[in-house]
C-alpha cells in the first residue's frame, strides 16, 4: 500500500493541500484491490485511520508534511467528517 500511496502523492501538484479522504477515494477508484487487501475486518473508520498512519509513515520520503489543522470533507459514505490534512512540498 505504501508504494501505491507514494504514487498517488507524486501526482499531486507541489504546494497543494489534500486530506486523507482524497487518498482513500483515489485508492478505491484506481487501486481497489490494494485498498481492500489491507482491510482486516475492522470498521471502515479503523481501516481509514490505518491508511492515514501509512501516509504519516511515508510523509518525509513522499515529500509531504502533515498540517496542524484538520479538514472537513466527504467520506466514502457520502457523509462529512474531519481528517488529517497534508501539503505537498
Amino acid at each position: 500500500m505504501k508504494d501505491k500511496i507514494k504514487a498517488i502523492i507524486k501526482k499531486i501538484p507541489k504546494g497543494s493541500i489534500f486530506d486523507t479522504h482524497t487518498i482513500i477515494e483515489y485508492l478505491i477508484q484506481n487501486s481497489s484491490n490494494t485498498y481492500l487487501k489491507k482491510f482486516d475486518g475492522n470498521s471502515t473508520e479503523l481501516h481509514h485511520a490505518k491508511i492515514s498512519r501509512v501516509i504519516s509513515s511515508i510523509a518525509r520520503e513522499a515529500g509531504v508534511k502533515k498540517l496542524k489543522d484538520k479538514s472537513w470533507s466527504r467520506t466514502i459514505h457520502k457523509t462529512f467528517g474531519k481528517c488529517a490534512c497534508w501539503q505537498k512540498k
